[in-house]
């Protein structure tokens, strides 16, 4: 039987590959080594189109349309494994890539990775979800085996369950549905739920993997996997730091509007991790982890699985998680400075002698039913704590709504009523806002 098969892509370019030469595969199609007219050593993969007969020639057109956009993509596509060339053989799609070193499953049979180490990977694959949602591609399956390495680099492939997030029309492309141990919670029931944020739920599960050689469920029958998917918090991450374990964790939370706003923002955590000179996590950093967990416990006892919130719950949620995030950040600093400091998370109160001063939110008097996060989300207010409220002093004033970049985020003015540019509330703003309202109390008649 015939073997050695040889074709032209569509480009005109020439290839070669040997159905002996499997170095990979599952439902999805098979992969083999090939060659190149030149004779460089790449990947063919080779895909069975499974529509019926009726939707063969427009599916055929979708998979060429992904492929040449990935193909021809103009941004970043550092951490993507892009094709090189396609050809249709009959009812088969014939993929050209490149010939990585070693695939992320391959290197986990290994043993974990170290702290550093995983932190680099970690941040390499979510800078390939960055790089996907550029593209308005979701995933779909994002697990060890389609993380490839190229020499220090690592990148994502097999886009074969990707959805074109630009159509809304848009089919699923080629076969399969996903790997179940990597399956976030609201696809158990509901499998046309896929979003981005179910791309960030596998990547906590591959993160998971990464720094414990382990994954979080481990079935083994689908029914175990769904009921601790939906229902069971994860094994607590030993041995990482506080700030990796709680990212880890907010990425596997059951409800998506808890998790990350996007693949952008895991990554800019793991920045300020790479970023801090210190190593060792205070008894803060601890208790900040502790809080994510518990979060996440009393999810998983309420059987929290709520894919269907509405958008506006979804996006006060979310304001919430960042506050938080973002105060979770300064209090280390915070205690840093000062560590007879006293801290209540839950209460989002800052002690300090005699001063104690609030962080806390409200809703806006009106929110369109239609808000597409252009007005405010979720107001606050930075004020000091007083024994009657009309003494209350008000510190800063705060806002959660669109920023840069199209991106949601915090912001704030000072009380001065002619000061109406609006800053970015981060961990440094919030010390500035901290400094300043123990300044006025000092200064106080």
């Amino acid at each position: 039987m015939r073997s050695e098969f040889s074709f032209t892509d569509d480009a005109g370019a020439e290839w070669s590959f040997d159905e002996r030469a499997e170095i990979g595969g599952g439902g999805m199609g098979q992969v083999f080594t090939g060659t190149g007219e030149d004779g460089t050593a790449v990947a063919v993969k080779r895909v069975r189109l499974l529509h019926r007969a009726e939707k063969h020639e427009r599916q055929r057109g979708r998979e060429a349309e992904i492929v040449e956009r990935l193909m021809r993509s103009g941004g970043d596509t550092t951490n993507l494994v892009l094709p090189l060339g396609y050809r249709f053989l009959d009812d088969d799609l014939l993929i050209v890539m490149p010939l990585a070193d070693e695939s992320l499953a391959k290197t986990l049979t290994r043993g974990p990775f170290g702290i550093d180490a995983g932190v680099d990977v970690v941040r390499q694959i979510a800078l390939g979800l960055v790089q996907l949602e550029t593209l308005k591609i979701s995933h779909r399956d994002l697990k060890p085996g389609n993380v490839l390495r190229f020499g220090t680099t690592w990148k994502i492939t097999d886009f074969g369950l990707s959805r074109d997030l630009a159509e809304s029309t848009a089919t699923y492309t080629l076969a399969g549905g996903g790997t179940l141990p990597y399956m976030a919670p609201e696809l158990w029931d509901s499998p046309m739920s896929w979003s981005p944020k179910t791309d960030l739920y596998a990547l906590g599960v591959l993160a998971f993997e990464v720094f414990t050689g382990r994954l979080p469920f481990n079935g083994p029958l689908e029914r175990d996997l769904k009921r601790q998917h939906l229902h069971e918090a994860p094994p607590a991450l030993t041995g990482v730091p506080s700030k990796i374990g709680r990212l880890v964790v907010r990425l596997l939370q059951k409800d998506p509007a808890h998790r990350h706003q996007n693949a952008r923002a895991v990554v800019e955590v793991l920045d300020r991790y790479l970023e801090s000179t210190r190593r060792e996590q205070d008894p803060l950093a601890d208790a900040a982890y502790a809080v994510e967990r518990r979060l996440l416990e009393d999810q998983a006892a309420g059987s929290v699985a709520a894919a269907t919130e509405e958008r506006r719950a979804d996006l006060r949620r979310q304001a919430v998680a960042d506050l938080d995030d973002v105060l979770a950040d300064a209090y280390d600093d915070l205690l840093a400075a000062l560590p007879d400091l006293r801290i209540d998370q839950e209460t989002r109160t800052v002690v300090m002698g005699g001063l104690r001063i609030v962080f806390e939110t409200r809703e806006p008097l009106h929110l369109s039913e239609h808000d597409d996060g252009r007005k405010a989300v979720l107001l606050g207010v930075v004020r000091r704590d007083a024994a009657q409220r009309a003494q209350a002093t008000v510190y800063a004033h705060l806002s959660y709504g669109r920023v840069e970049e199209g991106r949601m985020g915090w912001t704030f003015t000072w009380p001065d009523p002619l000061e109406i540019d609006r800053q970015p509330l981060d961990a440094a703003a919030v010390l500035d806002i901290v400094r300043s309202a123990a300044e006025k109390f000092a200064a106080r008649s």
